[in-house]
């Protein structure tokens, strides 16, 4: 059993699958999901592979479940496609000193309930991120000190020490802002029952396993919503999926195999759209003593036995691009020289297991995300051939991520980690306390001054020093940071956002 810590940073990483509440595929009479709506109306529907675990934004680490949530809160700050920080609830901001940023309030704004947004929603929301521990997103946010109302339309927040930062962290569905007079009045249960917050759409309905209906806030601050009704359906299987996006059951596909590209795209009224993801595929090794892959050779072995292009090539039909670090350009500190890059050379990995004294071979169990099945086994079978057997314990995706952070996976963890902040932050992972189990003297210091430089020269080059300790290390093995695959129907406009979020208010009907 792995004994990983909690981690500082609970970023949003796993996709988590459940039941799917869709007709048979092959009975191609089943009703559309536009089938009984008027003409005025517009619906639009969109298939992910697993339902939302929570209406709780603050206690959740879950991209799938955020995907939907952005849509009912809002936050102070926005990020647009390109994870540009853009205002939402804050219209201006400032640093006023190392611990202390200001922000003036938007006016106008209300509650999905009827209650305005005021200063003291800020404050209680933010704090209660902040202080509450068994909350997931705390340790995200676990350095505000305090949030100080100014008047009615300006907050400070007060952090413990300098955060470079906590932009970032306001700008993430974490960050949530609550109807705090509602809440308490209702407590929290009741609340989260039926949620409140002062996004384009009110959380209309939630059937367990099958999805959930949002609807259009008419008193929504920036103008009419596009949508009367959004379905976010809950569609496990990859056929299913493909085949409601083919028959017009569904307006978007989320995880569309490779292989049916060519479906999708000679189908009429339906087409293809790929885009990169901030997801990196990689394989974390545990350093613990006693553990086989706290060996460095048997870590080197590891990562020299896989050949990133072929699984590329052979199951994502090129949508990816090998990487040896988490950390891909257009994030902040970034070291590109890692980046579209990889080693390979299994007969050096027998060598090396050779020369360690593994001549009868060594045996690592993995954990994996079963969302990530196909690449795990592939991998599984490199590693078979320089004499590395692998034991894959597959596992269900929600209850991957409870165990992840419950300590309870093997000494290696297959698994897609994002990165909401758009910063090197991320490598926080690799503090010992972390959910990595990865130990380094060097990198523990380098990560420490870096949390709490606001010089941003410096703490890039802290960033890009560690990143080039882990490649060589091997800590955690990056495989390739994915493409989006979104099979789409041509009634609608999108474009697949780079934080994997949907915020529906982008998404368009073809003729407007």
């Amino acid at each position: 059993m792995n004994r990983f810590a909690k981690p500082l940073f609970a970023l949003v990483a796993m996709f988590m699958l459940v039941a799917c509440g869709f007709e048979d595929p092959d009975d191609t009479t089943a009703p559309s999901q536009d089938e009984g709506k008027t003409e005025e109306e517009q619906v639009l529907t969109i298939a992910n592979p697993a339902d939302i675990t929570t209406t709780d934004p603050q206690n959740n680490s879950v991209i799938t479940t955020a995907a939907v949530l952005v849509n009912v809160y809002g936050k102070l700050l926005n990020r647009d496609a390109e994870g540009k920080i853009i205002p939402e609830l804050a219209t201006e901001w400032g640093k006023k000193d190392d611990l202390t940023w200001s922000f003036t309030l938007r006016e106008g704004v209300t509650f999905h309930n009827g209650d305005p947004f005021t200063a003291e929603d800020v404050k209680f929301s933010i704090e209660r991120v902040a202080t509450d521990e068994s909350l997931q997103e705390h340790s995200v946010f676990s350095g505000i000190e305090s949030v100080e109302i100014v008047d009615e339309t300006h907050v400070n927040i007060i952090t413990k020490q300098p955060d470079p930062v906590l932009l970032s962290r306001l700008a993430g569905a974490s960050a949530s802002i609550l109807p705090a007079a509602y809440f308490e009045e209702v407590g929290s249960d009741a609340f989260f029952e039926a949620p409140a917050g002062t996004g384009a759409y009110t959380f209309d309905e939630w059937n367990r396993g099958s999805g959930v209906t949002l609807g259009k806030f008419d008193d929504y601050y920036d103008g009419e919503p596009t949508w009367d009704t959004v379905h976010f359906q809950v569609v496990p299987e990859n056929s299913t999926r493909v085949s409601e996006l083919l028959t017009g059951g569904i307006d978007i596909a989320f995880n569309i195999p490779t292989a049916d590209f060519e479906r999708i795209e000679s189908n009429e009224g339906t087409h293809v759209a790929v885009s990169p993801i901030q997801r990196v595929i990689q394989l974390w090794l545990s350093t613990q003593e006693g553990e086989p892959t706290a060996d460095p050779a048997v870590r080197k072995a590891i990562d020299l036995a896989i050949d990133n292009q072929v699984i590329i090539d052979e199951i994502l039909a090129g949508a990816a691009t090998a990487t040896r670090t988490h950390i891909s350009p257009g994030n902040f500190g970034a070291d590109e020289s890692l980046y579209d890059t990889y080693e390979y050379d299994p007969d050096q990995a027998k060598q090396i297991l050779a020369d360690a004294g593994y001549e009868g071979g060594v045996t690592v169990d993995i954990s994996v995300n079963n969302y990530y099945t196909e690449m795990a086994e592939v991998v599984q079978g490199m590693l078979a051939d320089v004499g590395i057997t692998a034991n894959l314990e597959l596992i269900e995706q929600s209850q991957f991520a409870e165990r992840l952070f419950s300590e309870d996976l093997d000494e290696g963890v297959f698994v897609g980690w994002g990165n909401t902040l758009f910063d090197a932050s991320v490598l926080e992972l690799f503090k010992e306390e972390n959910v990595t189990s990865y130990s380094n003297p060097e990198v523990e210091e380098l990560l420490e001054a870096a949390a709490y430089n606001m010089n941003e020269e410096e703490r890039a080059a802290q960033y890009k020093q560690v990143q080039q300790i882990l490649s060589e290390d091997r800590g955690a093995l990056y495989l390739f940071q994915l493409e989006g695959r979104y099979g789409v129907s041509d009634a609608v406009k999108y474009e697949p956002r780079l934080d994997e979020l949907y915020y529906v208010n982008e998404i368009m009907p073809a003729n407007q």
